[in-house]
């Protein structure tokens, strides 16, 4: 029996389109089942099924914008400056200033050194507590508050100039001092406030530790995620890898002033060069830009200023020695896009199957609530004092995370 082949092919195609309308029908008569199961009507499909559980964390994705693709070019600067020793007003005043300067020629981002704000104190350092005590003095009382004047109109010169800034500063918060930094976005609002989490060597006689919220130390601002960092906290790994976790995309990497190691005196850990060293490794790390900002006291330590890309190349030259000089390159964040094809140590070259970190996000409190035997008082008491802490300013909730 011969077929013709218009014959057979219209059989195959009968029989392919019997087929997947057999599938078609497997597979709803499949999902009435399961909407039977979970209390749905075939006829309405009601809402009549349970509530599913949520989840008590989602972790999604942080929204980069502008991302790590655009290539929009903009201006960053790093400050290489003398402070205003031991003057507050003198520190603004200067602080202001180098805004508006650094603003006119184009900037957008701009890094100050650590603790900019009245400068560092090295006197303890090279004197005896009885013999530092006065300097000392006069340290604590020109220190700036948080939540002052002075920083009002740092705030207000921010945004008159449209940038965002990353400031150092002493912070004198009651009767205790600490080695803080502010991110002013260009709106003149303060996103991010923090205190380095330990104190280097002698800077633990006046300084105190930060609290917790200062490990999250990465903001979104117009020109992308920035984060800071103050000194040898460019040694802490664990506190290196949460600010990674944050995808910052440019970072300040805020210095006192330095000097040259010199053998049988400052060793190399302590030298300007070590430190460069540092700041570019995290730029490395991180996959991000690094402004490098310090503040001038000697020729040997003004060599230090730097902003490195992405890669951990040098983008801007030295400046003069002993030279005040805002230090400008030109950016755009695509460049980071080449570094994270290679090596993202936050998403395709990282193992978290096998190591993570746990932050304790657990606000430290300075008091203990009293004990009444009475409840009215005790609810009376709670309901006054129940939130206070020191550090209310911050304004976070207290809660654990696991990164």
């Amino acid at each position: 029996l011969r077929i013709s082949p218009l014959i057979l092919g219209g059989l195959e195609a009968f029989s392919r389109a019997a087929a997947q309308t057999y599938e078609v029908f497997f597979q709803e008569k499949q999902l009435y089942k399961r909407l039977e199961k979970a209390n749905f009507t075939k006829s309405s499909l009601a809402i009549t099924a349970p509530t599913p559980s949520v989840p008590k964390k989602i972790d999604m994705p942080i929204n980069l914008s502008p991302s790590n693709s655009d290539p929009r070019v903009f201006k960053i600067a790093a400050v290489q400056a003398e402070p205003a020793w031991l003057d507050l007003e003198g520190g603004v005043t200067k602080t202001i200033t180098i805004i508006n300067e650094a603003a006119a020629n184009g900037a957008k981002v701009i890094g100050f050194p650590e603790i900019w704000i009245p400068g560092y104190p090295y006197t303890p350092f090279c004197q005896n507590f009885i013999e530092a005590a006065p300097v000392l003095k006069a340290y604590q009382a020109n220190s700036l508050p948080l939540h002052s004047e002075q920083m009002r109109r740092i705030q207000d010169a921010v945004k008159a100039a449209g940038v965002e800034v990353v400031l150092g500063f002493s912070e004198r918060d009651a009767g205790s001092l600490y080695m803080a930094q502010v991110t002013i976005t260009s709106d003149g609002k303060i996103a991010n406030h923090r205190r380095k989490i330990k104190p280097t060597h002698y800077e633990k006689t006046l300084f105190g530790d930060g609290s917790a919220q200062s490990v999250f130390n990465v903001v979104q601002t117009k020109y992308g995620r920035i984060g800071s960092l103050n000194c040898w906290e460019h040694l802490q790994p664990l506190l290196k890898a949460h600010l990674y976790t944050q995808h910052p995309q440019i970072f300040v990497g805020a210095w006192p002033p330095s000097w040259e190691s010199k053998p049988g005196g400052n060793m190399y850990i302590n030298s300007a060069e070590a430190w460069q060293r540092m700041s570019q490794g995290v730029s490395m790390e991180g996959a991000m830009y690094g402004i490098v900002a310090t503040q001038v006291v000697s020729k040997e330590g003004a060599k230090k200023m730097k902003i490195f890309g992405p890669d951990g190349s040098q983008l801007t030259e030295p400046i003069d020695p002993g030279k005040e000089e805002i230090l400008y390159a030109d950016i755009s964040l695509d460049r980071i896009d080449d570094v994270k094809l290679i090596a993202d140590n936050q998403g395709n070259y990282s193992r978290y199957d096998l190591f993570h970190i746990a932050v304790h996000d657990k606000r430290a409190k300075n008091w203990h609530a009293a004990s009444y035997e009475n409840a009215k008082e005790q609810n009376a008491f709670n309901e006054i004092y129940g939130e206070v802490d020191n550090v209310a300013a911050l304004g976070l909730k207290a809660v654990d995370e696991e990164v």
